[in-house]
């Protein structure tokens, strides 16, 4: 009887359709509120301490690129309500000389990941150097 109704169970539990949207470890947006004044240096700097190179276009469009080990990767530094976002917009390997040349979305995810550290890094240090300021101002 046990067996039956633990059959049925593991059955109805696998027809429950899953449409949960879950946010990748990057793509949490990083509130820098008014402590950073320069923005865009910020965003290159810390974009370069990982071999990330910054653009921002003319319409204000904000993107990171990186080429590395085969793999071109694109993303967009989303900028809304005083935060930044990491947006993958593209990964490849275009210049794989191999028979398999799928993308590792591990590795494209790592390198995802320290890129937003590198961003939450810097605002760390702005949000510390602000309150060390004020601390030793009154």
């Amino acid at each position: 009887m046990r067996k039956i109704i633990a059959g049925l169970l593991v059955g109805y539990l696998g027809a429950i359709p899953v449409a949960a949207s879950e946010l990748q470890l990057y793509q949490d947006p990083i509130p820098y509120g008014n402590y950073i004044t320069d923005l865009d240096r910020m965003l290159s700097d810390a974009a370069k301490r990982h071999h990330w190179v910054f653009s921002k276009e003319e319409s204000g469009l904000r993107s990171a690129n990186l080429d590395y080990k085969s793999y071109k990767v694109k993303v967009e530094l989303v900028v809304k309500d005083n935060s930044v976002a990491v947006k993958l917009i593209s990964a490849e390997r275009p210049d794989c000389g191999k028979k398999s040349c799928k993308v590792d979305m591990d590795r494209v995810d790592g390198w995802l990941v320290k890129l937003r550290r590198s961003i939450a890094y810097d605002v760390t240090k702005a949000v510390r150097d602000d309150a060390l300021k004020r601390r030793f101002v009154q």
